[in-house]
């Protein structure tokens, strides 16, 4: 898991908004939750209230669609029962007509582009048969065991500032997110591959058993003009001609309503290597499709990437003064995650790097270091940090790549071996001197050893001479 210090979003822990920081990006109503996100260096450009209780309103339904795909098939027909009767007149829907037959892929299609209550209450009703294991079960039942599993995907997923009572986000007191929260959900939601191809389309038409749709995207970034949209579509929001709001960037987002919520959008956009994700929460209806496409102008035309670290293709190298003799003079070290920094391209000059070492494991700086403590591969031996300046941005955990360990007293003599012989001779030499002084001062003579000669094969000493014969 990737672990990186934000600075953008430290700040805007402490003080409620980052606005300051947030280069080129637009001003935000006073009311609003905000995150903007970039999703390549996993940095937070912006944050306004992201961690106080909103209204998600339709939003809702990228939570409904993760949990139909996870316990469903998407090539299987569910019948709409009754279900959807119970919606009010002017609830935003698709259309559906009871005992209408749709596969779990189309029903996805009529909740995210249209964002159809009535389809939402089709999948949490089916599906919540298929997680309870019954099919047998009543619409209420099925209903609450859907609800249930929304909660469950929540909390497993770190939404800790969210509860929801349905699959939709009508509104009710208790049913609230955070916009932190948001930004979970719509990274999970736009990595998902169905949602993300679904929630980029356009439009989408299917035929039933009962009748032929044509759903549009009610995210209004993606049409370059509005007689894109459906007459009907057009006709019932007021819509025609140019789109101002038209972002070429844009890529796909679900779109939120009700009285109490006020305008709600979860964004995507791409370009010049950029990918950002935008929450905006309680907005007022006519400036929040400007904001978010000046959002994503922002972040993709004036904010640029710096990557400082990609494990998969370098090793750090730093030399180690005091080393082990066998394990050579290099440690290795790298991180196991791209450190990548989204950063104002008018500032982007006074970024920088380095290392900041673990002092327990090792002291110095990149190029020279002193080992304090043996250190195994794999070992967290300090971070890659990087500055705006002088203050401190984000960091990421560097590790060791080889084992190391740091020199004791058995490697002075291999590693200085011409002192260690130099040192060999004196001793000797003085081991001699001792010893010759110890043998005068005891008067202790050498003796003479005399070595007989040699007999000849016939028993005869060799000494030149011929033997005298006895008589």
């Amino acid at each position: 898991m990737k672990r990186k210090i934000g600075l953008l979003l430290i700040l805007s822990l402490v003080f409620g908004t980052s606005g300051v920081l947030a280069a080129g990006l637009p001003a935000y109503g006073a009311d609003e939750g905000v995150i903007i996100y970039e999703v390549n260096s996993g940095d937070v450009l912006f944050a306004q209230k992201q961690n106080e209780k909103f209204y998600p309103a339709s939003t809702t339904k990228l939570m409904t669609a993760l949990v139909a795909i996870e316990h469903g098939d998407l090539n299987e027909n569910f019948t709409v029962g009754d279900e959807i009767a119970s919606l009010d007149a002017d609830s935003s829907t698709a259309g559906l007509e009871a005992e209408e037959v749709l596969s779990l892929n189309e029903l996805l299609y009529a909740l995210l582009l249209p964002s159809g209550n009535d389809a939402a209450e089709t999948i949490a009703v089916n599906i919540g048969r298929k997680i309870a294991g019954d099919s047998s079960i009543s619409s209420d039942k099925a209903y609450e065991t859907f609800v249930a599993a929304m909660n469950k995907k929540a909390k497993d997923m770190g939404m800790t500032g969210s509860n929801f009572t349905n699959p939709h986000g009508l509104h009710s007191s208790n049913h609230y997110t955070t916009p932190a929260d948001m930004l979970i959900l719509a990274k999970a939601a736009f990595e998902e591959t169905t949602i993300k191809a679904i929630t980029r389309a356009k439009v989408h038409e299917v035929q039933t058993n009962k009748t032929k749709h044509k759903w549009n995207n009610s995210n209004l970034l993606l049409y370059s003009n509005f007689n894109e949209l459906s007459e009907e579509y057009r006709v019932a929001n007021n819509l025609s001609g140019t789109n101002p709001v038209f972002n070429g960037y844009a890529t796909s987002g679900k779109t939120g309503f009700t009285e109490e919520a006020n305008k709600c959008l979860v964004f995507e956009g791409e370009g010049n290597d950029k990918n950002m994700i935008g929450i905006i929460l309680y907005a007022d209806e006519t400036v929040l499709f400007k904001e978010a496409s000046d959002t994503i102008n922002a972040v993709v035309k004036e904010y640029e990437l710096l990557e400082w670290s990609d494990p998969e293709d370098e090793e750090r190298v730093v030399q180690v003064v005091n080393y082990h003799v066998f394990d050579g003079n290099k440690l290795k070290y790298k991180t196991n995650d791209p450190l990548i920094t989204a950063v104002p391209q008018a500032n982007q000059d006074s970024y920088t790097s380095k290392v900041k070492w673990d002092e327990t494991k090792v002291i110095g700086d990149e190029t020279l270091a002193n080992l304090e403590a043996d250190v195994k591969a794999g070992e967290q031996i300090g971070e890659l940090q990087v500055y705006n300046g002088e203050t401190f941005v984000e960091a990421t955990p560097v590790y060791a790549v080889n084992d190391m360990k740091a020199r004791n007293w058995t490697d002075y003599p291999i590693l200085y071996w011409y002192v260690t012989i130099i040192v060999i001779l004196m001793l000797l030499a003085i081991m001699r001197i001792m010893f010759v002084q110890f043998m005068r001062k005891n008067n202790i003579k050498y003796k003479k050893i005399k070595i007989k000669g040699k007999q000849n094969s016939s028993g005869s000493r060799s000494s030149g001479q011929s033997p005298k014969r006895r008589r």
